[in-house]
């Protein structure tokens, strides 16, 4: 009997309206069948109130709330007519969804089962013994989630899409305080951006404070225009990013000098040990030195390092100027003087010869005031696009899991229901005609 309380309580039939209910259990498939105490209708015509059963019709649903096991419930539905204007209407239930074979409790059970970034719609459809077209359906139909207002301080970055789409990198909006999502969209075009916060009123606008991005052109050159308030700060990140970038490609054009030797230790050196030179240099160990095969001898970090940087001067500067940007970064020290040290980094990396690093001279010098605002902070924490990065992941692995998606704002309302914690879902039935009509194209 316990079986049968739960599955009554999960159709919300209350027992007095609950006339008879069988249960039968074959090849790990639950069937309960269902007779309600007839109440009557009224004539949806002449407005009489009629008794008379004309037929009864049995209607399987489908009703996922054990996901060890499918279990669909057999409804023998009374459909009444009317003695005088003969016309039928069906009894009304307390538990059929607005899709003929589903209760209410397998619609809710797949909007709470894809709230999970690590279901797919096939994983969930699977669970819930339905078809994927219906949970996308599902989906669409009660989850449409409408963009956040804007924040004092926010983060912006782009984020792969898809090779096929019209737009293979589309852009994430983050509330820099709580991380919430802003809006997802679908492309970081300068048109699609210009109209975009366009439509945005001025008076939302004005109250962005801080917008942290990475060294893309088009997000400043938006930002200054429609959010004329908005100190515009680089994200660290992305500038030790392309310093990296730099010293590692002049580490592999280094390396394969030695590539016809590859037991040398040059090559073991560069190929191997390379992490120490993208490392902190304040986490480099020097107290504990550990055996190395290589040479059968036991070395620190730091004696490692400096076998490293004893290879190529080229190599050994682009470390030293990558340093060096890093120390900039760490020093605790006013504004006016920060922008010297800035000044002095780049000069640096001008004089320098090494053509990396003089082209990263020049965006340093294009970002200067961006890079110097990154040091403002914001309810004590310093501007950057750290709360996007996070976000970014899952992101990435929601799209790795579907292999892709081919509906961008299906897949714009899953990345705000999942990241959102308090996002939830619509109870009514909402117009998907919005939703389906834009779709990925190819290139």
């Amino acid at each position: 009997m316990p079986i049968y309380n739960e599955i009554i309580r999960a159709l919300n039939i209350k027992e007095e309206n609950l006339e008879s209910i069988d249960y039968a259990f074959k090849n790990n498939h639950s069937y309960y069948f269902i007779k309600l105490v007839s109440r009557g209708v009224f004539c949806p015509k002449c407005g009489r109130y009629i008794t008379k059963v004309q037929t009864y019709d049995s209607i399987r649903l489908t009703h996922s709330i054990f996901i060890s096991h499918h279990t669909t419930v057999i409804y023998k539905r009374r459909r009444y007519i009317c003695p005088h204007c003969k016309v039928t209407k069906s009894e009304p239930n307390p538990f059929q969804s607005s899709h003929p074979k589903l209760t209410n409790e397998t619609v809710k059970n797949v909007l709470l089962l894809l709230k999970d970034y690590n279901r797919t719609f096939s994983m969930v459809a699977r669970e819930t013994d339905i078809s994927v077209t219906m949970a996308q359906t599902i989906f669409d139909e009660h989850v449409q989630i409408e963009r956040k207002l804007l924040s004092e301080a926010m983060c912006m970055d782009e984020f792969y899409f898809s090779r096929n789409a019209e737009n293979k990198y589309a852009c994430l909006l983050i509330n820099f305080k709580n991380g919430l999502v802003i809006d997802v969209l679908p492309s970081r075009r300068k048109g699609l951006l210009r109209s975009y916060f366009r439509n945005i009123p001025l008076s939302e606008r004005e109250k962005v404070s801080y917008i942290s991005m990475d060294l893309y052109d088009n997000y400043r050159d938006i930002a200054r225009i429609y959010l004329p308030n908005a100190l515009i700060c680089a994200d660290r990140f992305h500038v030790m990013k392309i310093i990296n970038n730099a010293l590692n490609k002049i580490r592999c054009e280094v390396m394969n000098r030695y590539i016809e030797n590859k037991k040398s230790d040059e090559y073991y050196l560069l190929k191997h040990k390379n992490e120490l030179l993208f490392k902190d240099s304040l986490s480099i160990k020097d107290e504990k030195a550990d055996k190395n095969r290589h040479f059968k001898m036991r070395y620190t970090e730091g004696q490692i390092l400096d076998l490293i940087l004893q290879i190529d001067t080229k190599l050994k500067t682009a470390y030293e100027l990558k340093e060096l940007y890093y120390i900039f970064c760490e020093s605790n020290v006013d504004m006016e003087f920060r922008k010297e040290l800035l000044d002095t980094v780049i000069t640096e990396f001008k004089l320098s010869e090494v053509i990396e690093m003089v082209n990263i001279a020049y965006t340093l010098e294009n970002w200067k005031q961006e890079i110097i605002n990154l040091f403002n902070t914001y309810d004590n924490r310093r501007i950057s696009n750290g709360p996007i990065e996070g976000r970014n992941k899952t992101v990435k692995i929601i799209l790795r899991l579907a292999n892709g998606y081919t509906n961008f704002n299906r897949f714009r309302n899953r990345i705000m229901y999942v990241l959102n914690k308090y996002e939830t879902y619509s109870d009514d039935i909402l117009d998907v005609n919005n939703i389906r009509k834009h779709t990925t194209k190819d290139p």
